[in-house]
């Protein structure tokens, strides 16, 4: 039987950043990006069973060749950095593309394991009404963008504040993208968005009206002409005819208003 081999890498401390160099081939230094990151590290330190790799140049000195951006958090957050030296000078691109990325999803369903009911409520809402994942707790967050709620989506901190909203749209979108699926897209979703925030939208008008005119149903590229389309159908054949465009123009631009003062 062959025996195992094991290798001991020593992981070693230091708080002097400036020990170590930064290796030319790995991308570019962007904290921006890596605000997860910064709030973990801030959160749980510097974890000594997740070190940065380095290996020697050809004058001896340390250059990092995985890690760089938990290096610079470390500095500007005054923790111990954790590091290790490799023998082996790897090809960086090729070593970060074998982990798997976690996703929204992952997520969502991770906190809707540890018992966070909004989570539950939000897959459970995604999955019935076949919604992006990001579409779907914005909806339920009451707001149009993921980007508005996705720090407390990732830290775990969501909420459902605006569910009728979030049923209305789902109510007026899935029953449209069913009759054709070429307007399924995410400006068709804004525009669903924008509709049911105006006082007495009334959707089963709508779905009715879209039944009969469904060849008006058709794909556009922006927002306000999926809202003139919206208009068009919810008055097809109205002697009554609704502003709908304007009406829900000025409910968003009042409710951005009202947000922004919070």
């Amino acid at each position: 039987m062959a025996k195992r081999l094991t290798t001991h890498v020593k992981v070693q401390a230091t708080k002097n950043y400036r020990l170590f160099g930064r290796n030319a081939e790995n991308r570019a230094l962007n904290l921006k990006k890596h605000k997860r990151l910064y709030w973990s590290m801030k959160t749980y330190g510097f974890l000594k069973s997740f070190p940065i790799c380095c290996i020697r140049d050809e004058n001896k000195h340390l250059i990092v060749k995985d890690g760089q951006h938990r290096l610079a958090i470390a500095e500007e957050l005054g923790l111990p950095v954790y590091w290790i030296e490799e023998e082996v000078d790897f090809d960086v691109a090729k070593i970060n593309s074998t982990p798997i990325i976690w996703h929204p999803r992952d997520y969502a369903e991770k906190y809707a394991t540890q018992g966070l009911a909004a989570y539950r409520e939000g897959l459970e809402f995604c999955d019935i009404h076949h919604l992006p994942i990001g579409t779907a707790f914005s909806l339920l967050a009451g707001t149009t963008t993921f980007s508005n709620v996705s720090d407390a989506f990732y830290d775990g901190t969501f909420s459902v504040s605006d569910r009728s909203w979030a049923d209305d749209v789902a109510a007026t979108y899935g029953p449209l993208v069913r009759l054709s699926h070429e307007i399924k897209n995410a400006r068709f979703v804004e525009a669903c968005m924008a509709v049911c925030r105006v006082p007495d939208f009334d959707i089963k008008r709508m779905v009715a009206n879209a039944v009969r005119c469904r060849d008006k149903l058709c794909p556009y590229s922006t927002r306000e002409a999926y809202l003139d389309m919206l208009e068009e159908i919810y008055n097809f054949g109205r002697k009554s005819l609704v502003g709908l465009k304007a009406a829900a123009t000025m409910a968003m631009r009042e409710r951005n208003a009202a947000k922004g003062k919070m």
